[in-house]
């Protein structure tokens, strides 16, 4: 089957890479609208080694020339080295790239890579455009809206206005399916990635969409739930719906409106949040959480409320504590959050503010809250790169080149720290995190634990850092695979079952590793080895069976116990 363009997302490792980026939702949203237009695109996602192969062999076999590229910070590189590579084997092809990092071309990209043309935002429209120009002749590139390409002084770049850019309906672009798929694999894993809305409202300073994209419109919801329908109906492994839009909680009914319909489809799904809809729509978390809200992604970023008034995230370290209580209160099961190190105005004291609000969140949302850190990115075209010195950050071009992947290596120094301060910050604070974390296992209870790891009776594993210290504790280990009703509700003829077993008795106590135990706790942990039933036990200890339910309830709310019939 012949085709007209074939829509490439490359990269280096593409194993390390997020769903996010594996899933080139918006590449796929492209061939969807290009084939309402009769132009057939193909979507290919993978890294470099296989890319080639499949280039050569689509021009091979298929007479392709036309290849798009999605170009973000973290695969710029590759791209070029695949372009040149595109341009100088076969000269007739036809080169073009979109993502976020085009808004931060220059003309030294184009001749480097011998490119020939870049969408600047959306690329629904102008995709069909450029198509339209470059096989049915009958539209002229100047007319193609927020096309770049060399101008004719042969030393900058021409950029088309961007008027009639972008698709306002959005349920009209359609949405990934299997057909456009190169390779016929698509979006098989147990976890699916959507997007059910466009822009972002919001300005913060370091942010590629809110500087770039601000236009915000939203798919309807039938129109989304036609696209879960749609992936469940093909991926017989789907558990987890995971919504990417940065604006998804902006508006109260509609997120009402999609927990009623996801309810009846009987999945988990994660979304983006804010901390301000938490503090003021405390019932639509408790509908989300209902419906199978199993994790919500904050963006914390600092603990300093300096640092986040200069980032304009309106929020401060009072409302995120709340924000995170009132999660952990309403039962959800993960919350995730980022900090940046080494961004606006970092100081030892913002650092420090930092840290003590990690260790408020994690000692306040024990089980669920997973805390990340990453270095300040300088993206293109956002606020903290085009004016750096509002922020208190130099921006090191020449590092900007040693790295790898966006995020993982330090490119800035503030007024207060270096480069290698901020890269002795970030191990430092990635430290105290695991200290914290150390902390809070040992103060966890029976709920918070199951809180975090578990959904209906079945480990839900969303929370690793929570889950690996669990699990290196025996006793919860052995605990999590006694979790039915039957073995954990209170039966007096059955048999309580301790979960560890080492001990010794010092000045008649009985000491574990799990901590020391007198009196009636003593006596029930010593002899719940599956002899003495819980009656058996009240008459031996010559108390109330009362009594003995008490302390199993104490002990189990603990993870040291469980009831077994037998």
């Amino acid at each position: 089957m012949s085709y007209e363009i074939l829509l490439l997302n490359v990269s280096r490792d593409y194993s390390n890479l997020s769903s996010a980026f594996k899933d080139s939702i918006g590449q796929y949203a492209i061939a969807s609208y290009l084939r309402q237009k009769d132009f057939k695109a193909f979507v290919y996602s993978g890294n470099v080694q296989n890319c080639k192969r499949v280039i050569e062999s689509e021009i091979r076999k298929r007479n392709t020339y036309i290849f798009g590229f999605y170009i973000a910070a973290d695969n710029i590189r590759i791209v070029e080295h695949v372009i040149l590579w595109i341009k100088e084997t076969y000269p007739k092809s036809i080169t073009v790239v979109g993502g976020p990092q085009v808004a931060g071309l220059d003309r030294s990209f184009f001749d480097r890579t011998k490119n020939d043309y870049a969408i600047l935002g959306e690329g629904e429209i102008p995709m069909y455009y450029l198509l339209s120009a470059l096989i049915d002749h009958d539209v002229e590139l100047v007319n193609v809206p927020s096309l770049i390409m060399k101008d004719s002084t042969g030393k900058g770049l021409a950029v088309n206005a961007g008027n009639n850019a972008i698709v306002c309906d959005l349920d009209s672009v359609g949405y990934p399916k299997v057909e456009d798929s190169l390779t016929g694999n698509l979006r098989q894993g147990n976890m699916v990635g959507i997007i059910t809305g466009r822009g972002c409202p919001y300005n913060c300073a370091f942010c590629y969409e809110g500087a770039n994209a601000k236009n915000v419109r939203f798919r309807s919801i039938d129109n989304v739930m036609e696209e879960i329908d749609y992936i469940k109906s093909n991926n017989n492994r789907l558990q987890f719906i995971s919504i990417y839009d940065d604006t998804f909680t902006l508006k109260r009914e509609r997120v009402l409106k999609f927990c009623e319909e996801i309810k009846k489809r009987n999945l988990l799904w994660f979304c983006e949040g804010h901390i301000s809809f938490v503090l003021s729509y405390k019932d639509v978390l408790e509908k989300m959480i209902d419906s199978g809200l199993a994790c919500i992604q904050f963006g914390i970023e600092s603990g300093s409320d300096l640092v986040l008034e200069a980032y304009n995230k309106h929020t401060n370290h009072n409302m995120i504590i709340e924000a995170i209580k009132i999660c952990k209160k309403a039962g959800i099961h993960g919350v995730t959050g980022n900090f940046i190190i080494g961004g606006a105005h970092e100081s030892r004291k913002s650092f420090e503010e930092s840290k003590k609000l990690a260790k408020e969140m994690i000692h306040s949302a024990k089980g669920i809250i997973e805390l990340y850190t990453v270095y300040f990115a300088p993206y293109p075209n956002t606020r903290m790169v085009r004016k750096p010195d509002d922020f208190g950050i130099n921006i090191h071009g020449k590092e900007q080149d040693t790295v790898l992947n966006t995020m993982r290596t330090p490119v800035v120094n503030t007024n207060d720290l270096s480069r290698n301060d901020i890269y002795n910050l970030k191990h430092e604070f990635e430290q105290y995190l695991e200290q914290e974390y150390r902390k809070a296992v040992d103060e966890s209870t029976k709920s918070d634990i199951l809180q975090g790891l578990v959904h209906e009776g079945k480990l839900l594993s969303i929370n690793p850092t929570w889950e690996k210290l669990y699990r290196e504790k025996a006793h919860i280990n052995v605990f999590l695979e006694h979790l039915t009703d039957e073995e954990q509700n209170f039966n007096s003829k059955y048999f309580i079952i301790r979960t560890f077993e080492d001990y010794k008795i010092e000045n008649n106590k009985m000491i574990t590793d799990v901590g020391a135990f007198d009196g009636l706790q003593k006596d029930v942990l010593i002899n719940a080895v599956g002899i003495l039933s819980a009656d058996d036990m009240a008459m031996k200890f010559y108390t109330s069976i009362e009594k003995i339910e008490k302390t199993y309830r104490i002990l189990n709310d603990k993870c040291l116990v469980y009831m077994a019939q037998f």
